[in-house]
This record gives structure tokens, sequence and C-alpha cells, in this order.
């Protein structure tokens, strides 16, 4: 057998092996490598969830139910029922602060990072509507996130926009019942 001196020999005979070898180590780093991206976006991600509470001021009696609408964007800001991200009404009953201190809070869960309106009413007859007389004003209290005005109507969302990001933020809404 004749052996060629190491600068001769063909690439079959000398590198093919430790080429695949290392072709198979670097291959390797890279699925570990992007499994690490991929975990650390992923709990990056549930990171970037917050709990947003709401406390509101001004609570008239303890009949009734407390109704709330979280929306992301203007589209049917306050009244628009299928616009909400999250709605829906607990009997205030049930959820009454430990001491007569405390305002009445109700908390919203699992929100991504982001921008949202809140609006409120006092359900005090338990229809799950906010009840409107003359002129289509509420006859029931509401609120609006920012303490929005609605003096000639429904407040813009512009006016309403909160931004929940960090961790559990918690702002004030006044409730406003009819004269």
């Amino acid at each position: 057998m004749i052996r060629l001196p190491m600068a001769h020999r063909s690439a079959d005979t000398c590198w093919s092996t430790p080429s695949r070898f290392m072709m198979l180590k670097v291959s390797g780093l890279v699925l570990t490598s992007l499994g690490s991206l991929l975990i650390m976006s992923s709990t990056a991600q549930a990171q970037l969830m917050s709990r947003l509470t709401v406390e509101v001021m001004g609570l008239r009696g303890q009949e009734g139910n407390f109704c709330f609408k979280l929306f992301n964007g203007s589209r049917g800001f306050p009244n628009d029922n299928d616009s909400a991200v999250k709605r829906g009404c607990v009997p205030i009953a049930d959820h009454l602060p430990e001491t007569p201190d405390e305002p009445f809070s109700y908390a919203f869960d699992d929100l991504e990072f982001g921008t949202y309106a809140v609006a409120i009413y006092h359900d005090s007859n338990r229809d799950e509507q906010l009840n409107r007389g003359a002129f289509g004003m509420p006859s029931e209290g509401y609120g609006f996130s920012n303490d929005a005005p609605a003096e000639t109507g429904p407040p813009n969302y512009a006016d309403a926009v909160i931004l929940v990001a960090g961790s559990n933020p918690t702002i004030q809404i006044q409730m406003r019942y009819p004269q």
C-alpha cells in the first residue's frame, strides 16, 4: 500500500469523518440554541401578562350587580358587548371588601401587556343592562377608566385608555349616578 503525504490525501479519506462529526456537533449546538431561544421566548411571553385591578369609588348600596366591560380598542367602546375583550356581571354582595373603608374592587386576570379601556356600571335591578331614562341618559350608576368625561354622550376610547404593563396595576374609577 502506498501512503500519500497529508497534503495529497483526498478529502474522502482524510476529512470526511471529522467533517461529518463537526457538522453533527454544530447541528446539535444550533438545535440546542434554538430550543433555548424558544424556551426563553415562551418564558418572556408568559412574563408579559398582567392583572388589572379596578377599585370602584362611590358605589352606592350593596344591592344588584357590578358589571364591567374591558376593551382593547376603540371599536364598540363603551356599549358593544361583542367588542369587549372581557365582560360580565358579579353580585356586589359576593364581592364586598373586608372593611367598610376599602373600596369595592374587581380584577381582570391574564391580560397581555397593552392598552385597554374599562366601562363599568351598577346594575341595581340585576337585568345585566345599563338602564337609560329620558334622552338616553343612564338611570343607573356608571364609570370609565381615567374617569373619562361623559357629559353629552359616552366618552371616547382615547379619553379612557390606560396602559397595562408591569406587575399588576391598580386603577380607580369614580361611579357617577344620575341626579
